[in-house]
């Protein structure tokens, strides 16, 4: 999947395990804004868990904040629509969701 970021906002992909992968967004000034982690889950739809990075109540935090959380909205919105995770083996049997 592909998606247009402002040009001052870089994401790297990294795989989590077969079935999962996280999009860690930075910043060129404010450095990590945070991480969008993509999983697998029955259906063949996936779960979409946006973290912001830094200490709750830091000052350089809620600035990633404001940034980040409009940001990863949008791209979590556009990702349950359009990323469809092959259905395995692994991701076929019953769980309970947390």
């Amino acid at each position: 999947m592909s998606f247009q970021l402002p040009l001052n906002i870089t994401a790297q992909r990294k795989p989590i395990s077969a079935t999962a992968y996280e999009y860690v967004l930075h910043h060129s000034e404010l450095g990590r804004l945070g991480q969008i982690m993509l999983s697998a889950c029955i259906s063949g739809k996936c779960n979409v868990t946006c973290l912001v990075h830094g200490q709750p109540g830091d000052q350089m935090t809620e600035q990633r904040r404001a940034v980040f959380e409009p940001l990863a909205r949008t791209l979590a919105e556009q990702i349950q629509l359009t990323i469809n995770f092959p259905k395995t083996a692994s991701n076929n049997k019953s769980s309970a969701a947390a």
